[in-house]
């Protein structure tokens, strides 16, 4: 990285105005060497610059998934978070973090390639996709990367095959993934037309995309989808752990609105509190904390300050949600934060896109947001709807309490490390209430 500037941000404020006010010249990429260019081979949609085809396949993605189209995913998202219940029931001996990462693929892997939910013991066609997201963001980790710290030798590294032979032996695997999955999709008789790999192998021809870019941009989507709403739903569990006043709560509003019936999406806007504990579950424990480097593609100013060409910046995720022009007392666990006297949500700041931090700025927002906000929304209800969240037991009936900043860095993320949870349903007959709702 040699002498190459950088601009760390840590206020939501200046974030906005630099990356979403001024991202006609702050949306590109770092460089990345190993994974942008030699893993990957520019083909990660995250990863590449702000260039006329990354602007088209970002508006494919956002044609199936704004906010509107986004509704249209609401079936498969409620059955799922039926499912993930009825695990979390049936499987009190799993690990609660392998019910929600099976649940998070199985979202993800239906609206894009569609199919049939992920079952417990089915076999998992996604488990080699995430073993080579694991092996690439190891490989390319700053430490294990010394192209990135010394770029002089990315030529050398071109030129001796055995040099890049991990890199390539990855990329041509991933590629080969990314091929059986879109051609299943497209071949299957009936196809589901609700799939991202329907609608964009439909108008590939309209975005100016060839089938290469639109399958490792599906792909792309995947991996991405995947990782962070798991994660979010893992600090969630964490959180309602140490929070008994906020299950107790938001049980209170789920009951009052829903009864005996599970919720939908459609109760969204009746569950302010709810969607409050999402907010607060995003804003506590960022997924991402330092979100993913801009890149400033022309000299640009801010304030007085010239940030030339070239300049990197670090979207300090962690240090924004804990902006005390926005938060006070940050570290506190508090959905009311978001909400007014009455109980309704309070009008979003203007620097924090709908209070969410985490989807990043400007015209490099997860382009997948609201799916993803419906996904998370709908588990939460779901769980809380349906469990009471206790801390397991040792042998003596002590409480086996997992500390809330217990997290693992996973490289580009941090997660909390595994922790015991005890769910014991709140309604009588709840699986047979669950299954009836499959039927509906």
């Amino acid at each position: 990285m040699g002498a190459q500037p950088f601009v760390v941000i840590g206020s939501a404020a200046i974030s906005a105005d630099i990356l979403e006010r001024m991202s006609a010249v702050t949306s590109d990429r770092p460089p990345m060497i190993k994974a942008r260019q030699f893993f990957f081979k520019d083909m990660n949609l995250v990863m590449q610059d702000h260039t006329s085809m990354w602007r088209a396949q970002r508006r494919s993605i956002h044609a199936s998934f704004n906010i509107r189209a986004a509704t249209n995913y609401h079936l498969m998202q409620t059955q799922e978070a039926t499912y993930l219940v009825l695990k979390l029931l049936r499987y009190p001996e799993k690990p609660f973090r392998e019910c929600i990462h099976r649940f998070a693929a199985s979202v993800i892997f239906r609206s894009c390639y569609g199919g049939q939910s992920i079952q417990t013991f089915d076999i998992d066609p996604t488990k080699r996709i995430e073993e080579l997201t694991v092996e690439a963001m190891n490989a390319t980790a700053l430490q294990n990367s010394i192209v990135d710290t010394l770029p002089f030798l990315k030529p050398l590294i071109h030129k001796v095959k055995w040099l890049r032979k991990q890199a390539d032996d990855w990329f041509t695997e991933m590629e080969q993934e990314a091929i059986r999955l879109y051609d299943a999709a497209v071949s299957t008789d009936g196809c589901d037309a609700i799939t991202l790999v329907h609608d964009v192998d439909t108008n590939m021809e309209k975005y100016g995309m060839t089938k290469s870019q639109s399958m490792w941009m599906i792909m792309t989507l995947f991996m991405a989808g995947q990782e962070t709403s798991d994660t979010t739903l893992c600090i969630f569990g964490l959180a309602m752990l140490h929070h008994p006043e906020v299950v107790q709560e938001a049980q209170r509003q789920l009951d009052a609105v829903c009864g005996d019936r599970p919720p939908t999406l459609e109760d969204k806007p009746k569950l302010p509190y709810m969607e409050a504990v999402l907010k607060e579950t995003m804003r506590w424990k960022p997924g991402v904390p330092l979100g993913v480097p801009h890149l400033a593609s022309e000299t640009c100013e801010y304030r007085g300050y010239t940030f030339q060409a070239g300049t990197i910046f670090i979207d300090n995720l962690w240090s924004q949600t804990r902006d005390p022009d926005l938060y006070s007392d940050p570290e506190q666990f508090d959905p009311t934060r978001f909400l007014d006297d009455t109980g309704a949500l309070r009008p979003v700041n203007p620097d924090t896109r709908a209070d969410q931090l985490g989807f990043g700025h400007g015209r490099r927002v997860c382009p997948g947001r609201d799916f993803a906000l419906n996904t998370m929304f709908i588990a939460c209800a779901y769980m809380l709807w349906a469990f009471r969240f206790d801390w397991p037991v040792d042998e003596h009936g002590n409480k086996m309490v997992c500390d809330e900043d217990d997290f693992r860095d996973t490289t580009l993320t941090v997660s909390p490390r595994e922790f015991g949870i005890v769910l014991s349903p709140r309604k009588e007959g709840l699986e047979e209430r669950l299954l009836a709702a499959l039927k509906e």
